[in-house]
């Protein structure tokens, strides 16, 4: 990747109820090919340079996941409006 766009190879949704450490560890467990997440969100807590490390191992540090959270305006339609004129981070398009 190394600052090329670069698109992802598999989308992530989330529940804003969840805790932002079991997000990331269900995307990791995905990468390692985990059925669960429960052990990579202990190492998130505990140890994450062995959970780094197991990833390098494995080839997976360069996995590319779109994660809706971070990738949608989702105010623009929960809030009704734009009224501070927020734009796109990418194309500078005002959102609706």
């Amino acid at each position: 990747m190394q600052g090329v766009p670069t698109r992802p190879q598999k989308m992530v949704t989330h529940n804003w109820g969840n805790l932002f450490r079991d997000l990331v560890a269900a995307i990791c467990a995905d990468a390692v090919e985990e059925e669960e997440y429960c052990r990579i969100a202990n190492l998130l807590d505990r140890d994450v340079g062995v959970l780094e490390s197991w990833l390098a191992s494995l080839g997976k540090l360069e996995c590319t996941y779109w994660v809706c959270a971070f990738s949608v305006n989702q105010h623009c339609t929960i809030c009704g409006g734009n009224p501070h004129n927020a734009t796109d981070s990418v194309t500078g398009d005002l959102h609706p």
